[in-house]
């Protein structure tokens, strides 16, 4: 999928026929519910999902794009409540999971960045733990911390890790459109390398810098543009479908 702008198919076409197909698997989903038909109700249910994590993947072709073409758009915001809309956005599509999932943030920390792209870069980072860690105990957790000239983000889980050498691998691609391209992406916008700590069965732990910010009276403390939205098709909602768990909430 990470290569479909390589293959001669318009991302944009394909996102829209395939959120029309949801759309439609939607309406059908809830006659078939009236009707009683239960079986052919899940089956419906089941390419809705198919569906979604396909537009899952070209978000994050979208969010590539974003960096080659320039849309990257420093601005003070408010790093503690980003992060915690974007909890509690995860949290709730993934409630019947039964991974356990925490997060400890230090309140009133205002960083410089593009919320935009720090909330997807963020996102793909906690799917990727839960797509990582076992399904029946599985622990993962969001940090947010203060330091003297940086906020630290990371996301850590008790998962099957992996080895320095394929965690670098993973950021040595070039032009590619998955969770690692995106937080490569993200960290040279902001000028702080990811930092790692991980070994195979071993959990990992991933870190991302951002440079500090005083509190501005001239923003909302918690405004439009880095509010999680919780429609399914919000790039927020889309970006979670990427974990193929089946009770990931529609």
């Amino acid at each position: 999928m990470s290569d479909i702008g390589h293959m001669g198919i318009d991302p944009r076409l394909l996102s829209e026929y395939l959120t029309r197909a949801v759309s439609i698997d939607q309406e059908l989903n809830h006659r078939l519910e009236a009707a009683e038909m239960f079986e052919e109700a899940r089956l419906l249910r089941e390419q809705a999902r198919c569906c979604l994590r396909s537009l899952a993947q070209i978000q994050n072709w979208f969010e590539a794009a974003a960096y080659s073409e320039g849309r990257v758009e420093p601005s003070v915001f408010s790093l503690s409540e980003t992060v915690e809309d974007i909890f509690g956005t995860v949290r709730s599509k993934t409630r019947n999971v039964r991974i356990k999932f925490g997060a400890e943030i230090e309140a009133g920390i205002f960083c410089t960045a593009d919320p935009e792209r720090f909330s997807a870069c963020l996102i793909n980072l906690i799917v990727n733990a839960f797509q990582n860690v076992d399904q029946d105990e599985g622990e993962i957790k969001i940090s947010v911390k203060r330091f003297s000239d940086y906020a630290a983000v990371s996301v850590i889980d008790n998962g099957y890790g992996m080895t320095g050498s394929e965690f670098s691998s993973l950021l040595s691609r070039e032009d590619g459109a998955c969770g690692f391209d995106i937080l490569k992406k993200f960290c040279e916008s902001v000028g702080f390398p990811p930092i790692a700590d991980t070994k195979e069965n071993g959990g990992f732990s991933l870190t991302v810098r951002l440079p500090l910010a005083p509190p501005s009276n001239d923003i909302e403390f918690r405004s439009d543009i880095v509010r999680m939205d919780m429609g399914v098709f919000s790039p927020a909602s889309l970006l979670i479908y990427k974990y193929d768990g089946a009770s990931v909430a529609l």
